[in-house]
């Protein structure tokens, strides 16, 4: 009577992995592979514990000695992609609390809309109409800024290119990093100097979780929001590493949002993370008040998208994808004539950014 009992052999991985099996006999487990899936359960408990404990303790400090959230009351605040949708919240959730605000977009008649919003909400709202992608275009629009509202306080680098395309498209990418990266790396360094002297200020990045996760119909998108949550960590640092502490970067990494009606026609969702704006609002401004370095919206999601990105094979990722998404419809051209921010494509696909030709 043949005995069923697991074998094991002591070769370590210098000697390659098992390739051939005698089929008379149970498959065989080298000692290494063991070892390998005990650090890997250790390593996993001991995160999420830590995690958790991390949490916990930062939970209970700001219930015992919550700080004061920072009042933008006065205080000059400028928002890119102010024309609509999240860029709109903004501003009206920023005048709400009484600040100044500079509406940025690269559609007058939008933006003019916008300022006369806030206007209606008794604070002052002016509005810029600018080629955020343009480095000399920006840097003119900080200094009128100053000039007509004075320093810049808080900046929100909202402004962006979401496209999904069936091809690679030279003039699409273009356009996305031209918008999405170089755009807020030009007003950061227009701000920065500003910030510095004063040792005070406030940048947000409104990034995504197609930087913290792979969706490949975001390709492009998702990796300029890579880039643009990179760069604002970097800067955090070389604040933090020149003791000027006063000045926080803050990336905000939001889910899939309602922010058009014809972008979510295109996906087929078998897992509802669709946030509403507002959600991401109220999560920015606690943010802001309170000086986090760094928001998920859900917040749900952060701890499951630190173990599929750091932790787990890449299919886990792919596997993740299809149980979230049922069907994701590449917009033809005639669906992409709807979207929103079809008309930047034309206007962001420059190759020179300095001069926008």
């Amino acid at each position: 009577m043949r005995q069923n009992k697991m074998e094991f052999v002591t070769e370590g991985w210098e000697n390659g992995p098992t390739t051939k099996r005698d089929l008379e006999k149970p498959a065989m487990i080298k000692k290494d592979h063991i070892l390998f899936i005990i650090y890997g359960i250790v390593y996993f408990y001991c995160f999420i514990f830590w995690e958790l404990g991390a949490a916990f303790s930062s939970f209970l400090w700001r219930l015992i000695f919550r700080p004061e959230a920072k009042s933008l009351k006065g205080r000059v605040c400028l928002v890119t992609g102010a024309g609509r949708g999240l860029g709109r919240e903004f501003c009206l959730a920023l005048a709400r609390e009484g600040a100044v605000i500079a509406c940025v977009d690269i559609n007058e008649p939008n933006n003019r809309t916008t300022a006369a919003m806030v206007e209606d909400l008794g604070v002052k709202g002016v509005p810029y109409t600018v080629n955020v992608a343009i480095k000399k275009d920006v840097e003119e629009l900080v200094s009128k800024i100053e000039k007509d509202l004075g320093p810049v306080y808080l900046l929100i680098n909202n402004a962006a290119v979401i496209y999904s395309r069936p091809r690679v498209d030279e003039e699409f990418i273009r356009a996305s990093f031209n918008v999405n990266v170089f755009g807020p790396i030009w007003l950061m360094n227009a701000v920065l100097p500003t910030m510095k002297s004063r040792n005070e200020g406030h940048i947000v990045n409104i990034s995504s979780t197609a930087s913290k996760l792979v969706i490949s119909p975001l390709d492009i998108y998702g990796a300029t929001k890579t880039s643009l949550s990179y760069m604002g960590n970097c800067v955090r640092a070389n604040l933090q590493l020149a003791n000027e502490n006063n000045i926080v970067v803050t990336n905000v990494h939001p889910s899939i949002m309602n922010s058009s009606e014809d972008y979510l026609k295109l996906m087929s969702l078998k897992v509802n993370i669709v946030v509403e704006m507002e959600d991401v609002v109220k999560a920015t401004m606690d943010a802001i008040h309170y000086s986090y370095d760094e928001v998920v919206i859900p917040s749900i999601m952060k701890y499951p998208l630190i173990l599929v990105n750091e932790m787990m094979p890449s299919r886990t990722g792919t596997k993740l994808m299809r149980l979230l998404f049922e069907k994701w419809t590449l917009p033809n051209d005639e669906q992409q004539k709807h979207l929103p921010w079809n008309d930047l494509v034309k206007k962001c696909s420059f190759r020179d950014n300095v001069n926008g030709q």
